[in-house]
């Protein structure tokens, strides 16, 4: 006799037929992808059972290339169709280090291939539902997140259900456009639905244009140059790419021929260009122009192609931040850009090409990479950190962002058929310790993710980093003296940055970004627990407290930043008159403090904070590239890490010969003179694609 082959499934409110992939409940009817339904499918077949996630990655899916973010996305996708909740889950549980559990009553429905009658198979034994009281360790950490937006976006009421869940699963079919293992980068596509894009030699330098079809993967190299290639813009008719390239004069823009690769040099641009975009049927460009004069920021242009000359459209004050990355709704009625400034910015869509009458689409400036228009022109779709981790954003304005997918996205384009591309790039960054007298340099804490902001604690015994590798940014404690590594337990729906150690009781302080503001913490090892810090206003960002004072940054992401402190017992704080600060550091004898009009560091003593020594940094690179403990600061410049002894100290080249790289603050240094850096080990940069999937026949 055959086994029972199963024809449906019930499981609580819901019932399911695979052989019509067709999801039904007092909702009405869904028509699951082939994705979804497998995995759903999956789950049914082996309930109460543990599923670890190389298990299921290997079952569900039928292509290469697959990592546990899509299988994240996969389950949270799932458990949104659904209306599960990861945190008190009635169909799908998460395993810390474990995988997935399908945890609801399932009763099959067979048809027996002998007799051919129906009949029901007896339900599985009922297995109690479990509310998850920590959701901080293990991949809960990026799902928890995931299901919470999904189910927001898949909840706005004026889009069609049909629509709705087509940019909710869109991009679980993503797939690697090339397979080539130089850094892709910039992919925009043309009006036949190929793509250009810029493909970068890390060793070298060397940049190349490149046109590939997406059909068949065949490619042409257009333009292969030593000099930085970068944003192209193919013109409407398919004929040209225009793109930026940096020679020694700077900004310059170009124009290739598709045909026979000719070249065409068109106009100068700002340093700070991001993007280009045609209009008017190819005869015009939009581009980042020079600013007007000292007091405005670079604002937008547009390149008349006939008569060569360039008219200002916009003129931002400095304060804004240079206009870049120009794009046109499909209709040509609406223009998007964004203004940058010191590493995060705004976007504003405004009626086209009147342009009387701008709206801003951020609550705050955030980093973003890129963005672009979907074709009906409704909202754009935004490469970002808009919800705690770099991905892709869905944006209208008067709406709250919506998390899409493509973790890593650097940049995004949508083609008129609803196809999809972007860069997805993945950094793994490591800290390494060493002391001075030599010692070699060790890894601490590694994942295949990213670790950053290393602090040490006052007896140098433990250091307290930040790493993304359960998904968004948390906090760890790595201890020294048995290399174990603790992550604390924080909730999930917060990005964590910051840990400093408390000069007053050994606890931690922690920046959570909480919503559209961040909010000081502070985390006591012993109870394992995080409470508000009292007395600091919303908006708190990099709290360091010493034996007499608490000291944050007010406004952190604005031209007004300021440093604050909270002398120890007031209530309330006051404002350093130091400028704007745009990073600090601070120990029990020394401030240390980057302003915005200024390449030097300043430094001076407490608590008179004066004289005020300025340290000349020739090359100023990462804002956050220093550290100080006791009187001992470190810095980067020129390439060469350099101590000082304060006051009177001269800067002397540090023996210990690595370098940090990587963003954010990725330099430290202990009370005996401990150094911890972050360094980029690996970084890829590939373009994924999603095409339109064709209908579900009926």
């Amino acid at each position: 006799m055959n086994e029972p082959t199963p024809s449906g499934y019930r499981f609580l409110d819901w019932r399911y037929e695979p052989a019509r992939r067709l999801l039904s409940g007092s909702a009405g009817d869904v028509r699951l992808k082939p994705l979804s339904d497998r995995l759903l499918r999956r789950f049914l077949d082996e309930p109460d059972r543990v599923l670890a996630r190389e298990y299921l990655i290997g079952q569900v899916w039928t292509r290469r290339q697959v990592n546990d973010e899509v299988l994240s996305r996969a389950v949270a996708e799932l458990r949104a169709l659904l209306g599960d909740d990861a945190r008190e889950p009635r169909f799908i549980e998460t395993l810390s280090k474990g995988g997935y559990r399908w945890i609801a009553p399932v009763t099959p429905s067979a048809i027996d291939a002998e007799s051919g009658r129906r009949r029901s198979a007896p339900s599985a034994a009922p297995v109690r539902r479990r509310r998850i009281l920590r959701i901080a360790a293990g991949f809960a950490a990026v799902l928890a997140p995931l299901v919470v937006a999904t189910w927001t976006f898949m909840r706005v009421q004026d889009e069609r259900p049909s629509n709705r869940a087509a940019l909710a699963m869109d991009l679980l079919d993503a797939r690697p456009l090339t397979a080539d293992p130089r850094l892709e980068i910039d992919a925009r596509f043309d009006a036949m639905g190929r793509v250009a894009y810029i493909r970068v030699d890390r060793p070298s330098g060397t940049s190349e244009l490149v046109m590939v079809d997406p059909a068949s993967l065949a490619e042409r190299v257009l333009w292969t140059d030593t000099q930085p290639l970068r944003n192209p813009a193919p013109s409407p008719d398919g004929r040209e790419i225009a793109l930026t390239r940096w020679g020694e004069s700077g900004c310059q823009i170009w124009s290739v021929s598709v045909v026979d690769s000719r070249r065409t040099r068109l106009a100068e641009c700002a340093s700070a260009t991001e993007g280009l975009e045609w209009t008017d049927g190819g005869e015009r460009l939009l581009y980042t122009g020079s600013a007007s004069d000292p007091g405005h920021a670079p604002g937008l242009k547009i390149l008349d192609r006939r008569s060569g000359e360039s008219r200002t459209l916009t003129s931002p004050d400095i304060s804004e931040g240079a206009h870049v990355d120009p794009r046109l709704s499909r209709d040509g009625t609406q223009l998007a850009y964004a203004s940058k400034h010191g590493g995060e910015g705004q976007i504003w869509q405004s009626d086209w090409p009147q342009l009387r009458q701008r709206h801003v689409l951020l609550k705050r400036p955030e980093p973003i990479y890129g963005h672009a228009f979907e074709t009906d022109g409704q909202a754009l779709w935004v490469a970002g950190d808009l919800v705690r981790y770099r991905a892709l954003h869905r944006l209208r304005r008067g709406v709250e962002p919506t998390l899409i997918g493509g973790r890593g996205a650097l940049s995004v384009d949508l083609a008129p058929n609803g196809a999809s591309v972007w860069a997805e790039a993945v950094y793994d960054g490591d800290i390494l310790l060493a002391g001075t007298a030599g010692q070699p340099w060790t890894p601490i804490a590694r994942s295949n993710r990213y670790e950053s902001q290393p602090e040490f604690s006052a007896d140098g015994q433990r250091v307290a980093l930040v790493s993304n590798r359960h998904g968004t940014e948390s906090v760890f404690v790595f201890d020294r003296t048995d290399d174990s590594v603790r992550q604390l337990s924080l909730n999930p729906q917060f990005r964590w940055v910051r840990p400093t150690w408390s000069g007053l009781d050994g606890s931690l302080v922690l920046t959570a970004y909480e919503d559209v503001h961040t909010r000081l913490y502070r985390y006591r090892l012993d109870g394992d627990v995080a409470e508000v810090v009292t007395h600091v206003e919303q908006g708190a960002f990099h709290g360091t407290e010493l034996q007499d004072r608490l000291l944050y940054l007010k406004d952190h992401r604005t031209r007004t930043s300021r440093l604050m402190q909270r002398r120890l017992g007031a209530t309330k704080a006051e404002k350093l008159e130091l400028g704007t600060v745009l990073a600090y550091r601070a120990s029990e004898t020394w401030l240390v403090w980057r302003n915005e009009e200024s390449a030097a560091l300043q430094a001076a003593p407490w608590p008179a904070l004066q004289p005020v020594r300025g340290i000349r940094l020739v090359d100023p690179g990462d804002v956050e590239s220093f550290a100080v403990a006791g009187n001992a600061l470190y810095y980067v410049d020129q390439g060469k890490l350099w101590n000082i002894v304060l006051p009177d100290g001269e800067p002397v080249a540090s023996a210990p010969g690595r370098l940090p790289s990587g963003g954010g603050p990725n330099l430290a240094v202990s009370a005996h003179g401990d150094l911890a850096v972050v360094s980029l080990t690996s970084l890829s940069i590939d373009l994924m694609i999603v095409e339109p999937a064709p209908s579900p026949s009926p």
